[in-house]
């Protein structure tokens, strides 16, 4: 099947619906996948809970999403907070080679017991992205790039591309070695993933 469910979840501020749309501007506007988004956020913007779902179809002949929600189980989680990742079962991914991933931030997240039962690729986003940039907002730029090398789903061009589109041209640079940064932990992740067998 060439559709895939992605489901982000965070807090306001973390940049959860900002990375949906770089996903989504990748998948469609340079890649040429059909793809949708959809986002949510409780009552307080800022600080409270809110999620985005992203669905693509690899299918280039495919021009619709016949249904734009993200269906569970998922093919790739990423979990920014310790509420969202509370709610997280190993049920709620799907299994397989290409499918079937958890992205989620050490820094941010305290206890997650999902992780251990799934394909996780755990990484401190806001923490690494403090100290080596300066700030926590290039913490996007690291998650996107770990995104772009785990699923495959769009050309490293296509991620480039988007990059440039979204930030600012003054921290373009900064942003492509977040990037890069994101991508070459998630490198690492699969050859060891891969070494273990896929577990």
């Amino acid at each position: 099947m060439a559709r895939y469910e992605i489901r982000i979840v965070g807090f306001g501020g973390q940049g959860v619906i900002t990375l949906s749309k770089m996903i989504i501007t990748a998948s469609s506007l340079y890649d040429g996948l059909a793809a949708t988004q959809t986002e949510a956020y409780s009552a307080a913007a800022r600080g409270g809970k809110c999620w985005a779902e992203i669905v693509v179809d690899l299918d280039e002949t495919q021009k619709l999403i016949d249904y734009p929600k993200a269906l569970e189980p998922y093919d790739f989680l990423i979990i920014l907070s310790d509420e969202g990742a509370s709610d997280v079962k190993k049920s709620d991914l799907k299994k397989g080679k290409n499918t079937g991933y958890l992205i989620w931030d050490t820094s941010t997240i305290k206890k997650f017991r999902t992780a251990k039962r799934v394909k996780s690729f755990g990484f401190p986003v806001q923490k690494t992205s403090l100290e080596k940039f300066g700030n926590t907002v290039f913490g996007n730029s690291i998650l996107f790039g770990a995104f772009t090398a785990i699923s495959k789903i769009f050309s490293e061009d296509s991620a480039i591309k988007t990059i440039k589109r979204f930030v600012p041209s003054g921290t373009l640079e900064t942003n492509l070695k977040a990037f890069e940064l994101g991508k070459e932990e998630a490198e690492k992740f699969l050859i060891e993933l891969d070494e273990n067998g896929g577990k």
